[in-house]
Parts: structure tokens; C-alpha cells; sequence
């Protein structure tokens, strides 16, 4: 009996469907006797399914046997039966052992739907939120009718109604198994539905599971171009409309952002309406703030994402980034994401106009973050020297210290505290540290390779010293030649790029006039041999991957989709360490090692254990 409407549960429905939906999700089980029936109901059901299960199957069927979906009056009998439909609704998992989803829809549910009597609003609720509830029995011959179900109760009169339905229609789309082909013809009502009904709620609640609905649908990412004009004015006019509430604002760049995500490429269309609003958003001296930037932050890298090129306002905003990081790290992977964005689509234009906060917030992030913040930081450094790199190996068609000396210079600061990270900590095992240190070693492996004389600078610098004397690093110690040592032993914990960076570092080691290298001649080449024997993985998965990127964001006429994630793996193609022949390199810095060092030479290669050396004979292909 408590599963009934009472005259009182009605007369608040009647006067208010919006608060009556909502009061029904938000009061507590504690709080009045429905709730509190429903809760023991659902315990004893979940621990006693076989004896309940074909008990409740047949309460339903009585109930539905003594109220034909053609009765329109409130009667006890259309009360019990949305009773029995609350039963049924609330136990579905273990209640779907015992009632074909099928067969009720098909036999009653949709039925039910067919009669528009303003006192059927009662009956249809209760199926809204059972197409919901069920959605994981929905199979594939019945999910088109029950779309359709939906969308139908969407357009009904009753507010409780249509929120019931939004909320389903949302668990429908969201689920892993939605039908998108069944649901395509669907989108132009549905869009059309959603801009009415959240023009029609007040209700905080309301708004929020419509915005709800909305980032669902565009979170499928298809066929939104053709609504594209009619989000904008929806969102433009929406926004305007929820000055001052924080709350809602927060929904909105989350619906936002998914609309710029579906756009992709396509998202300039929008520009007019998300730049201004991001504008405001990270402003950290914006009321807003608080509630606003984290929201913000995501909307703007989301936009980075998605953008096919740089545009002058976007370019405008990177200080707000450092403003940002300056007050706290609070937000530190999204900033590092965004900064990746601004360095890859921005290019020479982005750091010719922004390099002194590049610098500022690369020097504001390292050594002052913890590893995991760090291990998010480093491939945007080791990306950043490695685009300028691209650029002078394209312009000048060779590498070897070809390397644009403007980048180097600017990021000394930060290079050093790689510097010291390499060669202060003592041997952690912690594998965060490891990986750390071995990030940043190919960092200054990569800085070698492309400008040798840059990297002996660096290494030589008296600031460098200083900082290294503050960590209680021997003040006598060659950093170059510890540089080496840690070259040689973090080679084993990098990626195979990583790997081949270390090779090509330490044969051009090979080549200079330090009785040092051939101390460790035996390792170097050892590792050299290990890195041309065993290949390029990381540069064979990227191929593979960006293969599958490149067909799958083509459409149909059209070349590859432009974006930060396709422009990225074109640096990464392009990458000069990628162009270079270990082998070849090994093979004349060793001729050069033996011009160097003569006599000693030979006998540094005699040491060599013959396996060892068999092996560097087949990798560098000697008779």
C-alpha cells in the first residue's frame, strides 16, 4: 500500500510537476514512508529474488489485467498498476530473470503510450522511468521502438513526464550498446526538444539534467554539424541567461566542451561564441573564479584539441596560463596539456610571442613538482626542442648543429634543473624517480645530438655548478662525463626513441678528445650494438597508430583531418633522431675515436669480450 500515490502525492504533482520529480529523487528513505517501503522492498528482493521474483510477475500482470492501458480515470486500479510498475522498475536486474523486456513492451508499455488522456501523465511517468531503469534488456529489435518511446514521451505536457523521459533518453545514449544507426533520424526532434524544455523548466535541477542530455548526445560526436548554428544560439542564449549562477555555468562548459569536441576540426564555426566565454573563465581575477576555471581549463584545452590552426585570440591567452600556475599547481596536468597545444598548432609564430612566459612557466613547474607532475612536464620540453629541431632539419636538410640556437638559450634555466635532476637523488628505486631521470637524461641526450657545443656550454656554466654544489655534488666531478655514466645506465628504463637518442648521444661521445671515454668504451658500444639490434618499436607503433588515426578521421573526399593530435605525430615522424643512422654514426665516430686516441684505442677495443665485439660487428655490418 505504500507504493501508492496518495491524494496528497497528486495534488503536489498537480500543482507543481517540476518539484515533484525531483522530490521524488531527492527525499531520503528516512524521511517519508514511500521511500523508506521502496528501500526494504528492493533489500528483501535482492536477497530473496527466487521466492519475490514470480510473485512480483504476477502482481504485475493482475495489475495490469484489472487497468487496460484505455482506462482514464484515476482509479484505484491505475494507482495499483503504477504501483506495480514502481515494483517492477526498482528491481529490474534480478526481475529481468522472470519478465521478457520484450514481450511487456511490446504487450503493454507502448500501449500504454497511446492513450494521451491529461491523467495518464501518471502511467506514462512510470514507463518513462522504467525504459530507463531497463535499459541494459533492451535489445537490438526493440530499441528503435523504444527511442521512438522516449521521444514521444519527451513531447508530452506534463513537466514530471518529460524530465522522466530526458533522464532515460540520457541512460539510452550513454549506454555502451546505443544504436546510433536507430537513432539518427531521431536527432533533429530530439535537439528541437531539449532547446524547448529547458526554456520551459525553473528549476536549477531541471536545467541541469537537460545540459545533461545534451553533452550525451554530442558526446556521440555524430551528425552535429548539420545542429551546429542552432547549439550556438542556444548556448549563447542560455549563457547570457545563467549570469550569476556559477552552478549552471559549470554544466554549461561542460556542455560545451562536448560540443567543441564533436565538432573537431570544425569547431572555429564556434568561436564567436566559446573564445569570449573562455576569456572570462580563466581570468583568475574573475568573481567566478573559483567555481569557474577548473571547468574552463578543460574547455580550453579541449579547444586546442580540436583546433586545425592557431587564431589570434587564442594566441592572446596563453599568460592566463602562467597567472594560473603561478598561484597554485592545483591544476597542473590540464596547463601542461594546454601548453603542449599552444607549442604544436602555435609553432615559431606562439613561442616568437610568447617565449618569455614559456620560460617563466617551464621554470615555475620543474623542480618544484612532484614526479608524477613531472613525468607529465618533460615530453612537453622534449617536444617543444624537438619541433624547433624539425624546423632547422627541414630548412637545412641536416642535423648535426643545425640545431636553431634560440631555444636552447631561453630554456637554460630549466635544462639545468634537468641537469641536476640526472645527477642528484642518489639510486632511488622508486620506478617514478627512475622514470624521471631517464626522461630528462634524453632530454639532454636529445640537446647533444642536435647542438654538441650547446650542451658543453650548459654543462660548463657556473650557475649550473652552483646548483649542483647545493645538492652536495662533488665539486671536482666532469658533469659531462656523469652525464655519460647516466646515459648508460637509464638506457634500460627508456622508450626505444629514448634509446636511440642515448645511442646517437654516446657515439658522438665517441669523437671527443677526453682519455675518459675510453674508460667506458666497452659500455658505450655495448649499448650502441643492444640499440641497432634491437630496433625502433615506439616509431613502428606510431606508424600503426597514426595509420589507423589517418583513415578513421578521413571523411569521404577529404585528406587527413587536421588537429593537435595529427600535427603531433607529424612532429614525431619528422623527428631528426628518427632520420639518423645509429649504425652510421657509430661506424665513423669510432674511425674518428681511433684517430683521436691511437694506440690506446686499440687496446680499449682488445678489452672487448669477443662475444661483445661479434655482436658490434654485426650491427654495424663489418666483414
Amino acid at each position: 500500500m505504500y507504493f501508492v500515490l496518495s491524494a496528497s502525492d497528486l495534488e503536489e504533482w498537480y500543482q507543481n510537476p517540476e518539484s515533484f520529480h525531483h522530490e521524488q529523487d531527492m527525499v531520503q528513505w528516512t524521511e517519508k514512508l514511500r521511500p523508506c517501503a521502496e528501500a526494504l522492498y528492493i533489500v528483501l528482493f535482492e536477497n530473496h529474488s527466487q521466492l519475490l521474483g514470480p510473485v512480483v510477475v504476477s502482481i504485475l500482470q493482475e495489475a495490469m489485467s484489472g487497468c487496460p492501458a484505455s482506462v482514464t480515470e484515476i482509479t484505484p486500479g491505475l494507482l495499483l498498476k503504477d504501483a506495480a510498475y514502481s515494483a517492477a522498475a526498482h528491481v529490474y536486474y534480478e526481475l529481468s530473470n522472470y519478465l521478457s523486456f520484450k514481450d511487456w513492451f511490446n504487450g503493454a508499455l507502448s500501449l500504454e503510450l497511446s492513450n494521451d488522456h491529461p491523467n495518464m501523465r501518471i502511467i506514462h511517468r512510470k514507463v518513462a522511468l522504467i525504459l530507463g531503469q531497463w535499459v541494459s534488456e533492451v535489445k537490438d529489435d526493440t530499441k528503435r521502438s523504444v527511442y521512438c518511446a522516449l521521444i514521444r514521451l519527451l513531447q508530452e505536457k506534463d513537466l514530471s513526464v518529460r524530465l522522466a523521459a530526458c533522464r532515460s533518453l540520457c541512460f539510452h545514449i550513454e549506454d555502451a550498446n546505443f544504436s546510433e544507426q536507430d537513432f539518427t533520424d531521431l536527432l533533429p526532434v530530439c535537439w528541437d526538444l531539449c532547446f524547448k524544455l529547458i526554456e520551459e523548466v525553473q528549476e536549477f535541477d531541471s536545467k541541469v539534467q537537460v545540459l545533461n542530455l545534451i553533452s550525451t548526445l554530442l558526446g556521440r560526436g555524430n551528425e552535429v554539424i548539420p545542429f551546429a548554428n542552432k547549439l550556438v544560439q542556444f548556448f549563447q542564449k542560455v549563457w547570457e541567461e545563467s549570469s550569476g549562477e556559477s552552478l549552471l555555468q559549470i554544466q554549461l562548459l561542460i556542455a560545451l566542451r562536448s560540443f567543441v569536441t564533436a565538432l573537431g576540426y570544425r569547431s572555429p564555426i564556434c568561436y564567436n561564441l566559446i573564445l569570449p566565454i573562455l576569456q572570462k573563465g580563466i581570468d583568475i581575477n574573475s568573481p567566478d573564479e573559483l567555481n569557474l576555471l577548473e571547468d574552463s581549463l578543460q574547455l580550453w584545452e579541449a579547444i586546442l584539441s580540436n583546433a586545425p590552426s592557431m587564431v589570434p585570440q587564442l594566441l592572446a591567452y596563453f599568460p592566463c596560463l602562467v597567472e594560473v600556475i603561478e598561484r597554485s599547481f592545483d591544476h597542473l596536468q590540464v596547463a601542461v596539456h594546454i601548453t603542449e597545444g599552444y607549442i604544436i598548432l602555435g609553432g615559431t609564430d606562439f613561442l616568437s610571442m610568447h617565449a618569455s612566459s614559456v620560460v617563466k612557466l617551464l621554470d615555475l613547474i620543474v623542480g618544484n613538482v612532484n614526479d608524477k607532475g613531472l613525468l607529465s612536464t618533460l615530453p612537453v620540453i622534449d617536444i617543444l626542442i624537438q619541433l624547433v629541431a624539425v624546423m632547422g632539419f627541414a630548412l637545412l636538410g641536416h642535423v648535426v648543429n643545425c640545431f636553431p640556437m634560440e631555444v636552447p638559450p631561453l630554456i637554460s634555466s630549466t635544462l639545468q634543473k634537468l641537469v641536476v635532476i640526472c645527477l642528484t637523488g642518489g639510486d632511488d628505486p622508486d620506478p617514478s624517480k627512475t622514470a624521471v631521470k631517464a626522461s630528462a637524461a634524453a632530454i639532454l641526450a636529445r640537446i647533444l645530438v642536435m647542438n654538441s657545443n650547446y650542451l658543453a656550454q650548459l654543462t660548463s656554466q657556473p650557475s649550473l655548478l652552483l646548483l649542483l654544489q647545493k645538492t652536495g655534488f662533488p665539486t671536482e666531478e666532469n658533469v659531462l662525463l656523469c652525464l655519460i655514466d647516466m646515459w648508460l645506465e637509464k638506457v634500460d628504463n627508456a622508450s626505444s626513441t629514448q634509446r636511440k637518442t642515448f645511442g646517437l648521444a654516446l657515439s658522438i661521445i665517441l669523437t671527443l678528445r677526453l682519455p675518459q671515454v675510453l674508460d667506458k668504451l666497452d659500455h658505450i658500444l655495448s649499448v650502441c650494438t643492444s640499440v641497432i639490434l634491437g630496433g625502433n618499436d615506439d616509431l613502428a607503433e606510431e606508424e600503426s597508430s597514426g595509420d589507423n588515426m589517418m583513415s578513421s578521421s578521413r571523411s569521404q573526399n577529404e585528406g587527413p583531418v587536421p588537429s593537435k593530435e595529427f600535427k603531433k605525430r607529424q612532429i614525431k615522424f619528422s623527428d631528426p633522431i628518427n632520420q639518423m643512422s645509429l649504425e652510421t654514426s657509430v661506424r665513423d665516430n669510432l674511425q674518428t675515436c681511433a684517430a683521436l686516441h691511437g694506440e690506446s684505442f686499440n687496446s680499449a677495443i682488445g678489452r672487448m669480450h669477443p662475444a661483445a665485439f661479434a655482436q658490434l660487428k654485426q650491427a654495424l655490418k663489418m666483414p
